[in-house]
């Protein structure tokens, strides 16, 4: 079922399944869309959850950012408004979040922001202090040519748009080699040709790398320790091979939790993990949450 709310002033497009007490907020990231959870939805309702997976700020069918603004502290004030929004539409008595890529930024800002808010957090494919894990590991800076790509005006558009969003495919093929999707793949392009979508896309990583740059220049590298902590119970998951982000990353990423923290690592998958092997990861978000 596909239904509107307005939230932090950003009319957002959800699929929503289920009918539990508890709310699961699922979180899409790049190159992606609200329909990447559907291979984790029905575990969730029997855990007895009601799943809501918005289109992210700025991913047609969901408006555009009224201010502009595709930043992480603007994506954690969007969950934190969408799940106080959905609780009391619902009439859920908890809520949790789980988030893959940028869904997972969004959810480290949103535990920072109100740890209250999330009684659990689930986060896939990116760490907590992923820029200062990058900065440290040359190989990941590697990895991460895209996000140096992204930040030229007029060559990224070009170059994401190009011959019917072939990047699209292209990325999804270095991030979790070996697997096809190719009916989730054309519904990830049928997003991005909505209109002012590839240019919200690429803003968050523009408005990730800028304030980093400034960062590194006036305080010098970060290190973990510089870093708020996550005082929610987490569940960080990685994919073994992860073409996008290496799994090494993940190795420290229970340090920036004051709450428990459990790590995963899925063997035989990449940075899509929930459609590659979405049995095995669901089983570990349905324990986790049981906890």
């Amino acid at each position: 079922m596909t239904e509107t709310l307005t939230a932090n002033g950003v009319e957002f497009t959800y699929h929503r399944e289920g009918d539990g007490d508890q709310l699961a907020l699922c979180l899409h990231g790049f190159p992606d869309n609200a329909r990447t959870f559907e291979p984790l939805t029905d575990p969730l309702i029997e855990a007895g959850y009601t799943v809501v997976s918005p289109y992210m700020r700025g991913y047609g069918p969901t408006s555009l950012a009224p201010d502009s603004e595709y930043s992480a502290r603007a994506l954690g004030a969007d969950a934190i408004a969408l799940a106080e929004e959905l609780r009391d539409r619902e009439g859920c008595d908890e809520a949790v979040l789980i988030g893959h890529d940028w869904g997972a930024v969004a959810g480290y800002a949103a535990a920072r922001q109100d740890p209250e808010q999330f009684s659990q957090l689930v986060t896939m494919a990116v760490p907590p202090g992923f820029s200062a894990l990058a900065l440290s590991a040359p190989r990941q800076l590697f990895r991460s040519w895209y996000i140096w790509l992204f930040q030229f005006p007029g060559v990224a558009e070009r170059t994401l748009t190009a011959q019917d969003f072939a990047l699209v495919e292209v990325l999804w093929a270095l991030w979790s080699p070996g697997w096809e999707d190719d009916d989730h793949i054309e519904s990830v392009k049928e997003t991005f040709r909505s209109e002012g979508t590839p240019e919200a896309a690429l803003q968050y990583y523009r408005q990730f790398v800028n304030p980093a740059v400034k960062d590194l220049a006036r305080n010098g590298r970060p290190t973990l320790d510089s870093l708020p902590p996550i005082d929610v119970p987490g569940l960080v998951i990685t994919g073994e091979q992860d073409g996008c982000i290496g799994a090494e990353l993940f190795e420290r990423a229970a340090e920036l939790f004051t709450a428990e923290c459990r790590v995963v690592k899925i063997r035989e998958a990449g940075h899509f993990m929930h459609r590659e092997r979405p049995a095995v990861v669901a089983e570990e978000i349905t324990q986790f949450l049981e906890n």
